[in-house]
């Protein structure tokens, strides 16, 4: 497999879709990507507990993962997995660092791929997935939430996912799903809880592994 599939498959394990009611084209799209840019520009911190299933071809029954999120303005992140796996994703600034079981990989050889990556995963928190260039984006709602559909543009992105969804609750307007659709058909869900705003984090959290 190529080292950037492998590297992108590794930080995302392709997606899922959202619960509840059917989706429609929202009325006014327009307004809601401006609202939901207002709420992001808001938020200094984050910090939330998130579960993930995964459902692969291969396997009968989904693959269950848990663990805590921490963001923080700007361009600082960690995703920590705790089950069934120690699994660290850290991205300060320019640096990104990714450990499991304990060990720390090397993704400096996956060069501009694990630029994009890293480009990707703090825009689909602090919402400049707006202007990235690698995704066409469309707009849809129900009652209670709204649901933007990113649709890869970008060639390498294009041959692993066919679409990536974000789903924010019309009350709040801040990320509570993301769902990646891989091209060959596997997916993963992720929802976030428990999460706590604009409180003080410290900056050790972004450091060390």
């Amino acid at each position: 497999m190529n080292k950037f599939r492998l590297l992108l498959l590794v930080f995302f394990a392709a997606v899922g879709f959202a619960s509840g009611q059917a989706f429609k084209n929202a009325a006014n799209p327009e307004k809601v990507f401006e609202d939901l840019r207002k709420a992001s520009q808001a938020v200094n911190s984050i910090q939330a507990a998130f579960t993930e299933e995964k459902f692969l071809s291969v396997l009968k029954k989904p693959e269950h993962s848990s663990g805590f999120f921490y963001y923080k303005k700007n361009d600082k992140m960690r995703w920590e997995q705790k089950m069934p796996v120690n699994y660290v994703i850290l991205i300060n600034g320019d640096r990104m660092r990714v450990q499991e079981a304990g060990k720390e990989k090397n993704v400096r050889q996956a060069g501009r791929m694990a630029a994009q990556i890293k480009e990707l995963m703090i825009g689909l928190v602090n919402g400049d997935f707006q202007k990235n260039k690698a995704f066409s984006q469309s707009c849809l709602e129900n009652s209670e939430q709204y649901m933007v559909v990113l649709t890869p543009v970008n060639r390498r992105l294009k041959n692993i996912y066919s679409k990536i969804t974000l789903v924010f609750p019309k009350s709040t307007l801040h990320l509570k799903e993301l769902s990646f659709f891989e091209k060959g058909g596997d997916k993963s869900v992720m929802k976030f809880q428990n999460e706590k705003f604009n409180q003080t984090i410290d900056d050790s959290l972004f450091l060390n592994l």
